[in-house]
């Protein structure tokens, strides 16, 4: 089955096996816009939050697959795509990600009490590649293990919870909850500004009104 483009100048694709007459110069998500297929119509950015539309792509006359976001991915003629939602394992440790910071335990302890499968990282740069973000997932892991939870953080600003990393790991390594945690030790063991602490003791004593 093919879809056809309304403009007469088309370029030629597949997605997840489908051959697509799509509009070009546009990303992969506007082209599939503009052909109404159905299973893009109603991506989250809509609404705006991002959906991390992840894909896997290869382009014409290029032997590798290369991980990517569908959102600023140029449609490009003879580029075979895989939104690959339906290929995705769900990661084992996931499952068991449950914690509550508390500043008596260690944040190295503490890690390795949550996410203990971050020391078997076998270095293997399957998570790196992954990432459709360019982020060096297996340094953030590395430095995770050696207890640089700030520098480990803020490898994963630009990261979209795309769990591409996870999917690809051996391990079961979650770098992207990893990389939460991380920053979320590094806030949590700051002193707070003075004036957000004396802002949130207000709004406990009821002293400030919230509209809704």
């Amino acid at each position: 089955m093919t879809n056809t483009a309304t403009s007469e100048q088309c370029t030629n694709i597949t997605v997840n096996g489908t051959g697509l007459a799509v509009s070009p110069g546009h990303s992969l998500i506007q082209a599939l816009w503009k052909t109404g297929h159905p299973l893009f119509k109603r991506a989250s950015c809509l609404e705006g939050v991002c959906g991390s539309c992840r894909v896997m792509v290869r382009y014409a006359d290029e032997p590798e697959v290369k991980m990517a976001l569908a959102c600023q991915t140029k449609v490009e003629s003879g580029m075979q795509v895989v939104f690959p939602q339906h290929l995705e394992r769900q990661s084992a440790a996931l499952q068991t990600h449950r914690y509550q910071l508390q500043s008596s335990i260690p944040a190295d302890q503490h890690l390795h009490e949550v996410f203990p499968e971050t020391a078997h990282c076998r270095h293997c740069h399957g998570c790196t590649v992954a990432c459709p973000k360019g982020i060096d997932v297996e340094k953030g892991i590395t430095l995770a293990n050696d207890n640089e939870l700030t520098a480990a953080g803020d490898l994963f600003v630009n990261c979209v919870m795309c769990d591409l990393c996870v999917t690809s790991c051996p391990e079961d390594i979650a770098p992207n909850y990893v990389a939460l945690f991380a920053r979320r030790t590094t806030a949590f063991n700051k002193p707070l500004p003075g004036n957000l602490a004396a802002r949130l003791q207000a709004l406990q004593r009821g002293e400030l009104k919230i509209e809704y």
